[in-house]
């Protein structure tokens, strides 16, 4: 400002519009810097983030996500690369307790993703997916509670991207979990929607057949399109599915684990 008070002793008004214009122009400049670096810090952060997320590096990666959110707060896609952290996390816990501490933090970051862009596809599929791992760790009445906002995040998340495999894939899950429940979450169910959800064996296995069609191979669409022809009472459907999703190389952090559902399905047929 002393600048400014100094060149308008000497200027013309027109002259020392104009500086002013200048002035204050490179001074927005100066100010924008440091934002604009520090948002290509926040992009570098999370391109690291995503190539730890790919080798299912989950804790390497959270940290340079939370890193990266720290930088550019209230930011939905780093948040819900956050949320899929500490879900993926849960996997490998070693104690309910924990499970129960992450859980609370993935929905945390996804609820907060999809509330800021809620026509993010995969900010409400994000929030789909936490629902269904915390669900799990909850009493029947409140699993089945839960189950109504997991059909709706994962119904937006096909609306908003219908190439989306694993959106396709929660859908398929959600039908099949439905269809297969035991009386007692049958009769929770009941009084929770009013009436006993539409939910079917056929459209489980329809929504994994279009998972299977718009994704990238996937051990997880094949084999739970397997158990879902098995409950359906086609054995050598749910044969064919299973081996080809068990013949698919891990990638993903739960393949283990749903490789293991569809040995122990292969069993019974």
């Amino acid at each position: 400002m002393v600048l400014m008070e100094t060149l308008s002793t000497f200027l013309p008004a027109s002259s020392r519009i104009r500086a002013a214009r200048a002035f204050f122009f490179a001074a927005a400049l100066v100010l924008a810097a440091p934002l604009s670096g520090l948002a290509g810090e926040a992009d570098t952060l999370v391109g690291r983030g995503d190539a730890l997320d790919l080798r299912n590096k989950n804790r390497e990666a959270l940290d340079l996500y939370l890193q990266a959110d720290g930088l550019r707060p209230d930011d939905a896609e780093i948040l819900r690369r956050i949320a899929k952290q500490y879900a993926q996390l849960m996997v490998e816990a070693p104690s309910r307790a924990e499970q129960v501490s992450l859980a609370k933090k993935a929905l945390e970051a996804a609820e907060r993703a999809a509330a800021l862009d809620p026509e993010n596809a995969k900010a409400r599929l994000s929030l789909a997916i936490v629902l269904g791992r915390a669900a799990q760790l909850e009493p029947p009445k409140e699993k089945v509670a839960m189950s109504m906002r997991i059909r709706d995040e994962a119904a937006a998340a096909v609306r908003l991207d219908p190439r989306d495999d694993l959106a396709w894939h929660v859908l398929g899950r959600w039908n099949y979990e439905l269809a297969n429940f035991n009386p007692l979450l049958k009769s929770i169910a009941q009084v929770i929607y009013g009436r006993f959800p539409d939910a079917s064996n056929e459209r489980a296995a329809e929504y994994f057949r279009k998972a299977i069609a718009v994704g990238p191979p996937r051990a997880v669409n094949h084999i739970e399109l397997g158990r879902t022809l098995a409950a359906m009472g086609d054995k050598d459907g749910a044969r064919r599915e299973i081996e080809k999703g068990l013949s698919i190389p891990d990638s993903d952090k739960d393949d283990p684990e749903t490789k293991r559902r569809g040995r122990k399905t292969l069993e019974t047929l």
